[in-house]
């Protein structure tokens, strides 16, 4: 069963995971990967796999009638109410006009850990509604949450990447309970040397470059922390190398 929402929204209390797409001039940008990775996570959390034939079809009518040849973003899910049998679920909005160097904040929401999310993009996390909206309500692009222990584990859109000053670049270990993005797994497809690591505050200050990563952005740089500057606009930079992997042209 499957099934479209032409608005932004979800049903509430939902089980499940989804992967959201970029629309390029009516492409589904990365098609295959997205319903390859729904499946994963719907393997991860025990619930029946979805046929990826069913998975790419949604993708494609969705885009097909809400944004023609034009540009926006698919969510599509696989979820069910506690009682229900699972379906797909496609959710819509427009592209937007997002800067490409964000200002990000510390979110006052603690992040839950890993919990028994597997690191799937689950459909109903606390943390990250509060801290999307954070981001709404105020002047910066993403907050990264922390948990309990004080660990940065993502940002509340995307997950980070990080520059130390010993040149080395890593992300959030996984074990913290951060989602296994598709935009961070490409980038560990073609750059083996990231690493994971834990990372308090005040690695965020002493870092060169600190960078948010997601399928539908790609890697955009971190300028700004809690008002703090971040250098960012250097021609060797590893945002600007990174960025290639999403955007020919960045």
């Amino acid at each position: 069963m499957s099934r479209t929402i032409d608005a932004p929204g979800r049903p509430p209390r939902r089980i499940g995971s989804y992967t959201t797409a970029r629309v390029t001039r009516g492409r589904v940008e990365r098609l295959e990967r997205h319903a390859g990775r729904l499946r994963r996570d719907a393997e991860r959390l025990g619930l029946p796999l979805p046929s990826r034939i069913e998975i790419e079809n949604i993708f494609l009518a969705t885009a097909a009638k809400t944004f023609g040849s034009g540009d926006g973003i698919v969510r599509v899910e696989w979820s069910h109410l506690p009682k229900g049998e699972p379906e797909l679920i496609a959710i819509t909005r427009p592209l937007g006009d997002v800067p490409n160097r964000w200002r990000a904040a510390v979110s006052r929401t603690v992040h839950p850990g890993l919990a028994f999310r597997a690191n799937t993009k689950y459909v109903d996390v606390e943390a990250y509604d509060l801290g999307r909206s954070e981001v709404r309500a105020a002047d910066f692009d993403e907050v990264l949450l922390f948990d309990a222990e004080g660990f940065l584990v993502e940002g509340a859109h995307s997950n980070i990447l990080l520059v130390q000053a010993d040149g080395r670049l890593v992300t959030p270990a996984p074990s913290l309970g951060g989602v296994e993005g598709l935009g961070l797994t490409i980038v560990r497809e073609n750059r083996p040397e990231v690493g994971n690591a834990l990372l308090r505050r005040e690695d965020l200050s002493a870092a060169v470059e600190v960078m948010s990563c997601n399928a539908v952005r790609g890697v955009v740089p971190i300028i700004e922390l809690d008002g703090e500057p971040i250098p960012a606009d250097r021609p060797d930079s590893w945002a600007l190398r990174l960025r290639q992997l999403f955007f020919r042209n960045p």
